[in-house]
């Protein structure tokens, strides 16, 4: 129709006025006419949200691919625009979603914005539950009502409640029981990362007593003029609450939740930079294979010196600390243990310990990908066939290889026994290779320690 006003133009009036308030607003200096500006450009914007989705759905819906070749609004706008498809798309999402609820179709951006329908998505129609979909039609003037009238978080608690109200049959509590985890896994540099996932009551219960303990070390570190962020104030609860649960009713536990090691070379080195009674220096004195240069976990995951030093409780803020949580043992060049003997049947704990610092938190058995929780330590001689119980006499295994040696396999320490031939794999026809894929002349082995692996 000739002369017909394009409804694009109108947005071209909107921004107009939009120009009109920003030149404005320098000169308002009424705090609540301010934040009454601020109100109503929040409900405009909601408005302005719900007008994009509906307009990106109209635009697929009237064919446009068959004109632009564009699959989806988004790569139309992204195309011609700075946006973001994916942001794009969203908005055509909801405004899809919503035309299969009369009455949330018309309080789109009117009471309802799009935070509001991404709840209601993510919390009330998942794709496996047909009936609830149902339901929570049936209930929209509810809903549309808590969105008008409620601030949003009461409309999340509006929400949950509805979630209850909708599950006689206690599928929900049932879901939050079984889908519980936690796991634990290294992160860059050894870090612990932890995700998980529990009950609404187990979740409270966590959640009040690392705030209880967290309280307690705010006022230990005001007291001693320690700043830390609440964050890591939470964190440290968090050690501080499993540490507890391991003691038992005695106050004593069953073993070290865990052992750092540290050569005494490393130790020094940590202890003279922190005091600042050595010059600083421009490396670590640590390596991999050279027995003067660890520093470690128990179960070989390599971490720094400082830690180390800061985590024993060595050094703090008031200098070097006494010493006096360290245990010394005495390895050789090639980091084996001297021999000590004891006259019993297991393995005293301690033992156990020197045994595992030894094998570097593995598993002995060649190829063994076991975790370091999973060991045990095993007589390489069996006790029944007259085997002593002493640090030469000892192996870490996990459980499955410990069965799997028995009791007529274990005169030989499995550790000692030669490791298979590696293969390292060449194109087939390379000259100067071995049926195993070996060069003659460049057997695989370990690297000399003071090769530099850095």
């Amino acid at each position: 129709m000739a002369g017909a006003v394009r409804i694009g133009d109108e947005v071209t009036d909107l921004i107009k006025g939009l120009d009109r308030i920003s030149d404005r607003l320098d000169f308002v200096v009424d705090p609540i006419e301010l934040a009454d500006l601020t109100c109503a450009l929040h409900e405009a914007g909601a408005r302005l949200d719900a007008l994009k989705g509906r307009a990106g759905l109209a635009s697929e819906l009237n064919g446009l691919y068959s004109v632009t070749k564009h699959r989806k609004v988004g790569q139309y706008v992204a195309a011609r625009t700075g946006f973001r498809a994916v942001d794009v798309n969203g908005f055509v999402n909801r405004a899809k979603w919503v035309r299969d609820f009369d009455q949330f179709h018309a309080a789109h951006g009117v009471g309802i914005t799009e935070a509001h329908i991404d709840l209601l998505r993510r919390e009330l129609d998942t794709d496996h539950e047909t009936r609830t979909r149902l339901m929570q039609a049936e209930h929209q003037e509810s809903f549309v009502f808590a969105a008008a009238t409620c601030t949003f978080d009461d409309f999340v608690e509006v929400v949950e409640y509805w979630k209850v109200f909708g599950d006689p049959d206690g599928e929900e509590p049932k879901d939050q029981i079984e889908s519980a985890k936690l796991s634990i896994r290294n992160g860059p540099g050894g870090r612990g990362i932890i995700k998980g996932e529990v009950d609404a009551v187990s979740r409270l219960e966590i959640e009040t007593a690392i705030e209880a303990e967290a309280e307690k070390l705010r006022k230990a570190d005001k007291r001693a003029g320690i700043e830390r962020t609440a964050g890591q104030r939470r964190a440290a609860a968090l050690v501080i609450l499993i540490k507890r649960g391991a003691v038992r009713d005695d106050g004593t536990m069953a073993g070290p939740l865990g052992n750092i090691v540290i050569s005494q070379t490393v130790l020094d080195w940590a202890l003279g930079q922190l005091s600042g009674q050595d010059e600083p220096t421009d490396t670590v004195p640590v390596h991999p294979f050279d027995v003067d240069g660890r520093c470690e976990l128990i179960d070989g995951t390599p971490i720094h010196p400082f830690l180390a030093v800061v985590a024993l409780g060595l050094a703090g803020r008031g200098g070097v600390m006494d010493r006096n949580v360290l245990r010394r043992y005495v390895l050789d060049a090639d980091s084996r243990l001297l021999d000590v003997s004891v006259n019993a049947r297991s393995f005293p704990e301690w033992m156990r310990t020197a045994i595992h610092v030894q094998s570097r938190g593995r598993c002995e058995t060649h190829g063994c990908d076991s975790p370091y929780q999973w060991l045990q330590t095993d007589h390489v001689h069996p006790v029944d066939a007259g085997g002593e119980t002493h640090v030469g006499q000892g192996q870490a295994q996990c459980f499955g290889d410990s069965q799997a040696k028995g009791a007529q396999t274990g005169h030989t320490a499995w550790r000692d026994r030669p490791k298979p031939k590696r293969r390292r794999p060449r194109p087939r026809g390379t000259a100067n290779s071995d049926d195993d894929g070996n060069d003659d002349g460049d057997k695989p082995g370990r690297t000399d320690p003071s090769d530099d692996p850095f």
